[in-house]
């Protein structure tokens, strides 16, 4: 018989405190921070103009067991990904977040107002160099716009709190970021990365979709419907025999990781959900299945690629812990929350 570790049934309480601890952290800092790929803002690595260079820079950052971030200058600084999370996780956590969790919410909703793009997309606040592209600071991106606007949603539709005056603010810039992810079309049936990145990542156009779907609902647009419904069906297309997918189709993105395929199969199971599609409701599950067999350690910690325990990654064991939830599985869920506590918790209150 396989030891499965503790049991976090009855973690609620020990949940809540890290909540309440992991939020005062982040306020201290202004929501302001680091990110795994942020390495090419240091001011010594500016000038750096090969795409190889870059790229092997953002490697080392993303590996090295020693800070490069204070070594190497890196300035701290806020992300509208990050930003739309803390919104949506406000939203859902309330109180046990933050006595001030409607003007905390609302203030962080100002500032991705502010920071939005003239042509209605959000990016991160650093370049980035992928195996395929560039794209400079505060370039739009499917990823960072699809989370934003459906935070900017789940603040619309489920606030009745949001004040009158920023409610039509909320109504126009979901629209905007709607409009951006239709511009990334690619003439597939799915969306591109960027407007100069049009590779297919199965992850980021299923996230596109899935705001889509929610936006075309909310603006009663159709077409928007239509096309989520397309990009969805086209990712079901491409699904492994052994219910995974590939990062995207290029010759270079034919791996797997824990936190992608999550985002993949979230995506796939709301859709399937809001459009009773039983096709897509299948691949969401056996892609689920694939999920639990491939990434899932015994003791409830998270692999990050198939076949390895190690690297052990914060950001695979929250997406782990939205996906297990997701799907029906509370109990692994809580069993993910506890080993993250024990064993990847500062004392400081960060993961």
């Amino acid at each position: 018989m396989i030891d499965h570790g503790p049991m976090y049934s009855s973690s609620a309480p020990r949940i809540q405190d890290a909540l309440r601890e992991l939020y005062r952290w982040a306020t201290v800092r202004d929501f302001a921070g680091h990110d795994p790929h942020d390495l090419l803002t240091s001011p010594l690595l500016r000038r750096v103009q090969n795409p190889f260079q870059r790229l092997v820079a953002l490697q080392i950052g993303r590996r090295s067991i020693v800070n490069l971030h204070t070594l190497l200058r890196v300035p701290r600084a806020e992300n509208p990904k990050a930003l739309a999370l803390f919104i949506m996780g406000l939203l859902k956590a309330r109180e046990s977040a933050s006595p001030n969790w409607k003007e905390d919410a609302e203030d962080l909703a100002d500032r991705l107002l502010i920071s939005m793009h003239e042509n209605g997309g959000w990016g991160y606040t650093f370049p980035w160099q992928s195996r395929t592209h560039f794209l400079a600071k505060n370039t739009p991106n499917i990823v960072t716009t699809s989370f934003v606007g459906s935070a900017l949603i789940e603040l619309y539709e489920h606030s009745p709190f949001s004040s009158w005056a920023m409610r039509p603010k909320l109504f126009d810039a979901i629209q905007h970021a709607a409009n951006y992810i239709i511009s990334l079309e690619s003439g597939s049936p799915a969306f591109g990365y960027a407007i100069n990145d049009p590779q297919i990542v199965f992850n980021a156009s299923l996230l596109g979709a899935e705001f889509l779907l929610k936006a075309g609902k909310l603006l009663s647009n159709s077409a928007y419907v239509g096309l989520a419904l397309q990009a969805a069906k086209f990712a079901a297309d491409h699904q492994r025999g052994d219910g995974g997918w590939n990062y995207g189709l290029e010759p270079s993105q034919h791996w797997t990781d824990s936190f992608h395929t999550g985002f993949v199969i979230v995506s796939m199971k709301y859709i399937a959900n809001e459009l009773a599609d039983q096709r897509l409701t299948e691949s969401a599950l056996r892609g689920f299945e694939y999920y639990r067999k491939t990434f899932l350690e015994p003791d409830h910690a998270i692999r990050y690629f198939p076949g390895r325990r190690y690297p052990i990654d914060a950001h695979a064991l929250g997406q782990a812990m939205v996906t297990f939830e997701i799907f029906g599985d509370h109990e692994t869920a809580l069993q993910i929350a506890g080993w993250s506590l024990d064993n990847m918790r500062s004392p400081k209150g960060y993961f």
